[in-house]
């Protein structure tokens, strides 16, 4: 075999000094944001092909329900509890076995144990439907009725606090469901669909069980397939661009496609069907790979720790790559796997063999035990200090193999594209997981190789078990001072920016500058925001895995890493749904915490299940194709809501009152408008589920999308403005004992939405109809206290 770096050079190859010391003026790194090509979904190209052609009404019909079952809070409520499961399965195998294995019936019984008073209780509502409409014709029953039902119904069991949020968002789910199995059923009775629901419970958390523990997200195809089939579309689907969408919206999808599957089934046996598939689901074996890929990390650390002088790494290499690629979402195909695993095996080998070794290993240990590696465990021991340069290594090939991975195929299946590709891909992976090594000469001509004049090292953690995350450790405390001006650039998730984090959920007045420590942290395969501060048992405000402590951690962006260290090239570009939810982070993404000086985070008012922090204010959008409506939740926090109560009790200016809604108003507006679609949500016929959270949006020319997002601004300000004038309304909502208040705006028939309800099925309107005038729609407006959507 040729050698690999035979046409390319590198001063890793030849590293001459392990410095310490930071050069005076280095220019960090910036990381290439990679971005996600445009979602190829079939359902464009298909309706441009069949112009004319009859449509699908009852395929529609499923597609637009199953984009009206999804809810974003529910999301949320599956994370937090698909994070517990993990922390508790983790703990319990840990404790009893001290290994961590795929599939642990015992944890898996300890696991089922602890989450069947959700089972219990989600049974039992259905099992009260069923007694009560079993009999009754689906035409007899109103389905507001049935709704009220499910709302008013109570077990008399008592549930632990921490299950409350999922069941509310579940309950939600079998209000929309009951509602649709009695206007189709017609003269068939209740009680056969209803039963068959509930059969349906026990795999779906069963399934919800296993993902918190596999940590990988589920296979989107069956749910794209399915949608394609009930559209009458033939032709063979590409597989959905699902790239940056959370693990919990998946699954929450594919049990809406088993819901949807039920009531638009056409009869009893084809229902069974539905059931028994779901059943034989939930009986497959669990993934293991994520697993797999924390045992091959072990023994290629230990393999490395163990070489002896002259001995070569490529074996170690040629075992451990191969559970690298696996937890990935990468386009290698199967075939090209072994060629790709081939050539990085040879082509890593050369390039860590400076770093590996006992002649330079115990450099390497020193470099990184100076750079800060003591103070992450005060009680490291000698063999944890020895073991950190194989570490280090095994998170650069790592990082390495994840960003060969995500090259295109013309890259992978060209020798000299992939040679440099790789080699630049070590380059950033070595500065990014290495500390300061080469001469400070190489340095100077290749500022590049350094991430940051800060002198630091990311470490793999927890130091024993399995690794979930880095973080940046340095001799010191990173220390920032960040002015009212900086806090409003720097935006976190959902596109709230610093300053209203600040103030809204740290109890920070704005104005002033605000002193903190800055933690910095990366995920690793299977990694959550949860793991993370969960596993930082020793940073003040962190320790565990609630949304009161995750909610306190922010996207490491260039910009963010630039206003608050000066080091820009310890930030990591982030978009999609990566930046709009923490739900969503991949491997790689990193994160910061600010521990700031006289910040108190806020719980809600009343307290909550689990501890929390206040919501953020924000607008979500409900764009209703069928209804021919547009609901717009403008919530606003605790915060927001007292500040304009107070101006409207004052009877100050309009335009006063008015200024923090439009500001939110306008951000939100501004992102979806950019293309940034966060907290919006599509009931359209021809959507894929997946792609219902706004990526559609991606694919109709923007100015379609601007003209709407322009439209609905002038509705929306116009309508708010003369709601404010008899403000009765809202300043009660404000004196309720609820965290803040919603606003929920009802757009009736707006123009320019029936354009883009043609867009999203490829009909794209002409420029002239945009600027067609229209009649002014009906808008109408309810404030509710506390926090509502759609």
């Amino acid at each position: 075999m040729p050698d690999p770096t035979k046409s390319v050079q590198s001063p890793f190859l030849d590293v001459k000094s392990f410095f310490t010391t930071s050069p005076s003026e280095p220019h960090p790194a910036t990381s290439k944001p990679t971005s996600a090509p445009p979602s190829n979904t079939p359902f464009v190209s298909v309706y441009e092909m069949e112009e004319g052609t009859s449509s699908n009404p009852r395929g529609e019909e499923y597609v637009a329900f199953l984009n009206e079952l999804y809810n974003e809070e529910f999301d949320e409520a599956l994370f937090e509890l698909m994070a517990d499961a993990a922390a508790l399965h983790e703990e319990r195998v840990s404790r009893f076995s001290g290994e961590m294995p795929a599939q642990d019936p015992a944890a898996e019984r300890f696991l089922e144990a602890h989450f069947e008073p959700l089972t219990r209780e989600l049974e039992g509502v259905l099992d009260a439907l069923v007694q009560k409409y079993g009999q009754t014709r689906g035409n007899s029953v109103d389905p507001a009725e049935l709704e009220a039902f499910i709302d008013n119904y109570a077990s008399g069991v008592e549930v632990p606090p921490a299950f409350e949020n999922f069941l509310g968002g579940a309950f939600w789910k079998l209000r929309q469901v009951a509602a649709k199995a009695a206007s189709f059923a017609g003269d068939l009775a209740l009680g056969p669909i209803f039963s068959n629901i509930k059969s349906l419970i026990q795999p779906f958390l069963k399934e919800f069980l296993r993902r918190g523990i596999s940590r990988l997200s589920p296979q989107l195809q069956p749910l794209a397939q399915k949608v394609a089939e009930r559209l009458g579309i033939l032709k063979e689907l590409e597989d959905p661009e699902s790239e940056s969408e959370a693990e919990v919206s998946g699954l929450q999808h594919e049990f809406d496609r088993q819901l949807a599957e039920l009531l638009f089934a056409p009869g009893e046996v084809e229902q069974e069907l539905e059931v028994s598939r779901a059943l034989s689901a939930s009986r497959s074996p669990a993934d293991d790979r994520l697993a797999q890929l924390d045992h091959a990390r072990e023994r290629f650390v230990n393999g490395l720790a163990s070489l002896k002088e002259g001995e070569e790494p490529a074996p170690l290499l040629e075992n451990f790559l191969p559970a690298i690629l696996p937890v990935l979402k990468v386009g290698i195909k199967l075939a090209g796997r072994q060629r790709i695993i081939g050539f990085l095996a040879g082509f890593l080998a050369k390039l860590i063999g400076k770093l590996v070794g006992p002649e330079n290993a115990p450099a390497l240990s020193r470099a990184i035990v100076d750079a800060g590696f003591k103070l992450i465990n005060f009680e490291a021991s000698p063999q944890a200090e020895a073991l950190a340069a194989p570490a280090a290594v095994a998170a650069t090939v790592e990082d390495t193999v994840r960003r060969v991975a995500a090259l295109p195929e013309y890259v992978l299946e060209d020798q000299e594209l992939l040679e440099a590709a790789a080699l630049e891909a070590f380059e950033q992976a070595a500065s990014a997981n290495l500390p300061p090594i080469l001469s400070e000469e190489a340095y100077q001509r290749r500022p590049d190789l350094r991430e940051a004049k800060i002198r630091g090292t990311w470490v793999s953690l927890p130091l024993h078990g399995r690794k979930r995350y880095k973080k940046f450790v340095t001799p010191g405390t990173l220390r920032a001072r960040i002015t009212p001006q900086a806090a409003r650039q720097i935006e976190t998730f959902g596109g709230v920016s610093l300053a209203e984090f600040l103030e809204e959920q740290l109890a920070v007045p704005g104005g002033i500058d605000v002193e903190a420590e800055v933690h910095l942290y990366e995920t690793l395969p299977g990694g959550t925001v949860p793991d993370v501060t969960r596993l930082e048992k020793g940073t003040p405000g962190l320790g565990d895995g609630t949304q009161r402590a995750y909610g306190q951690l922010h996207p490491l962006t260039p910009q963010a890493a630039g206003v608050l260290l000066g080091e820009p090239g310890l930030g990591r570009a982030v978009g999609g749904a990566a930046v709009a939810t923490p739900h969503a982070t991949q491997p790689g993404e990193r994160l910061y915490y600010l521990n700031v000086k006289g910040g108190t985070p806020i719980s809600p008012a009343g307290g909550t299940a689990r501890p929390r922090l206040r919501r953020p204010s924000g607008l979500k959008l409900v764009l209703d194709f069928p209804g021919r409506q547009i609901r717009a939740y403008l919530y606003l926090s605790e915060v927001k809501s007292q500040n304009v109560a107070v101006k409207l009790r004052q009877q100050a200016h309009l335009g006063s009152a008015l200024a923090p809604l439009r500001a939110v108003l306008d951000r939100d507006l501004f992102r979806i408008g950019s293309g940034a679609w966060g907290r919006i949500k599509l009931i359209h016929e021809a959507v894929a589920p997946h792609q219902a959270t706004g990526g559609a949006l991606g694919r109709v020319p923007s100015v379609v999308v601007g003209t709407l997002v322009r439209r609905l601004r002038e509705y929306m300000l116009k309508g708010i403005a003369a709601f404010l004038k008899t403000p009765q309304e809202l300043v009660a909502a404000t004196e309720a004992p609820a965290d803040g208040c919603t606003l929920l705006v009802k757009i009736d028939n707006p123009p320019g939405l029936e354009l883009l309800r043609q867009a999203l099925k490829g009909r794209i309107p002409s420029l002239a109809s945009l600027h067609h005038p229209a009649p002014e729609p009906n808008v109408s407006i309810t404030v509710t206290p506390g926090y509502q959507h759609g």
